[in-house]
């Protein structure tokens, strides 16, 4: 009889201690981040961007590759266009792709780690620092400004994973660290660092730089083809005139940038709450102090662990966070003054360096103990988890500010008020300055922040035109603050009796600049018309029809389009608009 052996039952690897751990490390911030940034607004570039993108598409090379402030970022700005014109205006959708850039930003970073320095528990605590930083977590709910540095660290982090397989395995991975690299430049220019990254870790490897000459230069000439395509897409960002630049200003910043954001926002802070806009209120001084000492005991204490590597790791950091403070005095400091330092927009990506630079400072690379070390792991618990709920108190304190509540109040009431009335026509006007900044010219208009929304019309002529006031509702337009009116007509009780051939109504006086004209009119029967070479529809009866103009005029020509009951015109006015 042949006995038939039965198969060894097949052994499920359970997830160790350490990757749950790390998994609740990483879930527990990104999910509060989730749940903020799925209940945010739109607010100030947002509205920019996505008007722009609606009149440009996601293939318009000018579009892609405009001076946007100084910045060249075609990747968030196809981005913009791609979810606008899949459903405009829809916030969750937008920031869906930055949540998932996000988690994998965390995957690659956790498993960056292990690259470098094993499984082991102590890198536990550079997680948990880079995944409950608060300066990621907080400024990127904003949508504009977390499509340029959400990108940028997942192409750091992606970079350095494959730059390190690269390292130790050689083959093909150089091909991820390239596309990486050049993933992040089409977002930010400040993915620029990510070579200098690079090369940082190579130096704590001890790995050389000469036996892979091919590929740093392969880096270089990446480096200088975007430096040169930005010099020359792009104008400076410098701020003329202004304040002079002085040490005293400097250090200012400097101090601002280090003790009210870089290091609060590194330890899930700070506790103090926001600040004007999109800063943080400083912390207090004693706090101010605990952390300064904090810091300068971890950087000693990294020293006497980790030796020259530390103070190579350390220098990498202070590296990279005087390039943001110098990027930040160039650009903001003659024109903001040292308050700019109390932006956490300015230090976001740095808490990815700030994480992998004290990991090289404590840590060995390859070296360590095993998954439940006695030493290592209740020490990295402890602080996994006063940094979770330091984060935690944090972020409920300082996300609030950047949900932007009166612009999606804005929003909302002016989609309530279409859904309710679809033949309603706004008069174009300048929204509240909290909702989009009057120095953005024409796009802080109230048709390019709610244009977008399905059946809204803007400044075309009607008999009954409203006007948004600074929560979005409507109020109705019952006449003109009347600047210059027409002259009387010669005809008794019409006016000006208008037909096919163009009349002209003189102005007691010309008007320069945007302005609402009413037109008091009767006719017998409706025709269709033009005032001023607009399109109109001359309704049947005596009404009113309101039609805004721009530009220099004297005088207002009105016609009809085709043979027709003549249009008596009694009264013209030009002026602003009086609401109910």
């Amino acid at each position: 009889m042949v006995q038939i052996e039965k198969p060894a039952p097949r052994v499920t690897r359970r997830p160790s201690a350490l990757v749950f751990a790390a998994f609740v490390a990483g879930v527990v911030p990104f999910a509060l981040h989730t749940w903020a940034a799925l209940h945010g607004n739109f607010v100030q570039d947002d509205f920019v961007m996505t008007s722009r993108a609606a009149a440009a598409g996601p293939f318009d090379l000018g579009y892609l590759f405009q001076d946007y402030h100084g910045h060249l970022q075609p990747g968030g700005l196809f981005l913009a266009a791609v979810l606008t014109w899949w459903a405009p205006l829809n916030f969750p959708l937008m920031v869906a792709p930055l949540l998932l850039m996000r988690a994998a930003a965390t995957v690659l970073f956790w498993c960056l780690l292990v690259r470098c320095f094993g499984r082991r528990w102590a890198i536990l605590v550079p997680f948990t620092v880079f995944t409950a930083s608060t300066l990621l977590l907080v400024p990127t709910l904003w949508w504009a400004f977390g499509a340029q540095v959400v990108p940028v660290v997942l192409a750091s982090t992606g970079a350095l994973y494959w730059h390190v397989r690269y390292l130790r395995d050689g083959g093909r991975w150089w091909i991820g660290a390239f596309a990486w690299t050049l993933f992040g430049l089409a977002f930010y220019e400040k993915a620029a660092v990510v070579p200098v990254l690079l090369a940082g870790v190579t130096v704590l490897l001890g790995q050389s730089f000469r036996d892979r000459w091919r590929y740093w230069a392969g880096h270089a000439v990446l480096l200088a083809a975007f430096v040169a395509g930005y010099l020359a897409l792009t104008s400076s960002q410098v701020a003329p005139g202004g304040p002079p630049m002085t040490a005293g200003t400097v250090a200012d910043l400097t101090g601002r940038m280090l003790g009210d954001i870089f290091l609060p926002g590194l330890a899930g802070g700070p506790w103090s709450g926001p600040g004007p806009g999109a800063t943080w209120a400083p912390s207090p001084f004693a706090v101010v102090v605990l952390l300064f000492a904090a810091a300068l005991a971890l950087l000693v204490a990294g020293a006497r662990v980790g030796g020259r590597r530390a103070w190579r790791a350390w220098a990498l950091l202070g590296l990279l966070f005087a390039v943001d403070v110098g990027l930040l005095a160039l650009t903001r400091l003659r024109e903001v003054g040292p308050a700019a330092g109390d932006d956490p927009r300015y230090l976001a990506e740095l808490a990815l360096t700030a994480a992998l630079c004290g990991a090289f400072a404590f840590l060995a690379p390859g070296e360590g103990a095993p998954s439940g070390g006695t030493r290592e792991r209740p020490i990295a618990l402890i602080v996994c988890v006063l940094l979770l709920v330091s984060s935690t108190i944090g972020f409920s304190r300082l996300a609030p500010a950047l949900r932007f509540e009166h612009s999606g109040q804005y929003l909302g009431n002016v989609r309530a008020a279409v859904a309710a009335d679809p033949r309603l026509v706004f008069y174009d006007t300048f929204v509240p300055s909290d909702v989009v900044h009057e120095w953005f010219g024409v796009d802080s208009r109230a048709s390019r922040v709610a244009g977008l929304l399905p059946g809204t019309h803007f400044d075309q002529p009607t008999n009954r035109m409203h006007q948004l006031d600074a929560t979005g509702t409507p109020h109705l337009i019952t006449g003109v603050s009347a600047q210059a009116r027409g002259l009387p007509g010669p005809v008794p009780n019409c006016g000006y009796t208008v037909g096919e051939t163009p009349v002209r109504v003189p102005l007691d006086k010309p008007l320069l600049g945007r302005h609402l004209l009413k037109i008091d009119y009767f006719t017998a029967a409706g025709g269709e018309g033009l005032v001023e070479r607009t399109p109109v529809w001359f309704q049947a009866g005596l009404h009113s029809l309101y039609l805004p103009v721009d530009g220099l005029f004297d005088h207002i020509g009105v016609r009809l389009s085709s043979p027709g009951a003549p249009v008596c015109v009694a009264k013209v006015e030009v002026g602003q608009p009086v609401t109910q």
